[in-house]
């Protein structure tokens, strides 16, 4: 049984359709982030889970029972909110705050008991409170009033915890800190979140829905919803997306300059390995060039984006140097190619051919990519490698070390076809 499951819902404002045949779920215990640009209607739907706002057609059912069956007292038993912040008039102090979330269960005119009092002490130690439990909400701070929301919804009790960008307004330490108090309930509450930041969404979530113009454009994994395609197709910007190197979760890095198809019918042929050639893949990819890559072992990083990136790559298999086979197909993508990039990757035996075959290329256009300036190619071959690049930087190969200025360069005409 789903602690909560949307059906086919519509929700309008007036003549203006504001969600459009949302259908999904979330499963008992797990933080179901909620993700898409200002205006895809992600606030509307938690509104339209609390009955705040009125469905034009579909089903919102707790636990199999029909949202709209259940009276406001029992709802708010089963649900509660956390918004991105309100206004609180009166000098209340944090105890009478937290205490607010036990109306529900309080009988109209009867008082709260021992346990209410027990119940809303827990809570306030959950969200680190209380502390504060005399102070008036008016002297604490935007983060420690956050958390005086998070304990007023814990001591509801709920089933479901909704967060409406709860962490948006405050600083980062703050939001890591909320975030991390709502992760500890997991298990026991189910959580769905709108998030700001996807990054914050991607650490902290087990599942994200993408929302597009009305509509659910993705669910499922961080790993699988938060992807540059969607990233570009959704927000309308370039991105890198990599693995945290903690964590393991996606982590997504914005690409501040301008790349939007700067590279049209521009063929890029990319020399890499050990990891060096993966971020300027994703960017050469994203500035509109038509890249291809190798010779690569496809127990490398770089080989892993570039399958990633759907990049015609040659690979050789693992403990393997590169074959006749190999280079021949590789010959023919850096015959075809407008420029080549060669990364500051370490050079040993097994791929010291990648640099040889260079040496045919005279009047081909290479540049060699730094990266931030400071890597350089790690020679393993007793000097051979130094020697060729030396020869393929004496016949005019060019050095640069920022990837804007790597991409700038290979803008210019003489890089492309006349």
């Amino acid at each position: 049984m789903k602690p909560i499951e949307i059906i086919g819902v519509d929700v309008s404002y007036g003549a203006k359709k504001i969600l459009e045949e949302i259908s999904f779920h979330a499963d008992k215990g797990e933080i179901l982030g909620i993700i898409g640009p200002n205006g895809s209607g992600k606030t509307t739907l938690l509104k339209a889970m609390t009955r705040v706002v009125a469905r034009d057609c579909g089903e919102i059912l707790l636990e199999s029972h029909d949202l709209d069956t259940l009276g406001h007292r029992e709802l708010a038993r089963r649900v509660a909110v956390v918004p991105q912040d309100i206004s609180i008039g009166f000098d209340y102090t944090v105890r009478d705050i937290v205490m607010m979330g036990r109306h529900p269960h309080i009988g109209r005119l009867a008082s709260e008991t021992a346990r209410d009092v027990e119940i809303c002490e827990h809570a306030m130690r959950l969200a680190n409170v209380a502390h504060l439990v005399d102070t008036s909400v008016h002297d604490i701070s935007g983060g420690e009033r956050q958390r005086v929301l998070i304990a007023r919804a814990l001591a509801q009790e709920p089933e479901i915890l909704l967060l409406d960008e709860a962490t948006s307004n405050l600083d980062v330490s703050h939001q890591v800190e909320i975030l991390n108090i709502i992760r500890g309930l997991t298990g026991r509450i189910t959580v769905i979140s709108v998030f700001h930041d996807l990054n914050l969404a991607a650490y902290y979530c087990d599942r994200l829905l993408l929302l597009k113009e009305r509509k659910v454009y993705a669910i499922g994994a961080p790993a699988d919803v938060l992807t540059c395609e969607n990233i570009r197709e959704i927000f309308g910007m370039e991105t890198l997306v990599r693995p945290h190197p903690l964590t393991g979760r996606p982590y997504v890095l914005p690409v501040y300059m301008q790349t939007t198809d700067v590279g049209v019918n521009r063929r890029v042929h990319v020399i890499c390995g050990g990891g060096t050639g993966s971020d300027i893949l994703y960017l050469l990819r994203a500035a509109g060039f038509t890249v291809t890559c190798g010779v690569l072992n496809v127990l490398d990083t770089d080989y892993g984006t570039s399958m990633h990136l759907g990049i015609s790559t040659v690979a050789e298999p693992p403990f393997h140097g590169i074959t006749t086979a190999s280079l021949a197909a590789a010959r023919k993508w850096l015959d075809r190619a407008d420029a080549i990039v060669v990364t500051a990757m370490p050079i040993g035996p097994g791929n010291l051919d990648n640099l040889r075959v260079l040496l045919d290329y005279p009047g081909k256009p290479i540049i060699i990519y730094a990266g931030n300036g400071s890597a350089r190619m790690e020679d393993y071959t007793g000097g051979e490698a130094d020697a060729v690049l030396a020869e393929i930087e004496t016949r005019g190969a060019l050095r640069v070390e920022g990837a804007e200025d790597l991409i700038a360069l290979l803008s210019k005409g003489q890089f492309g076809r006349e």
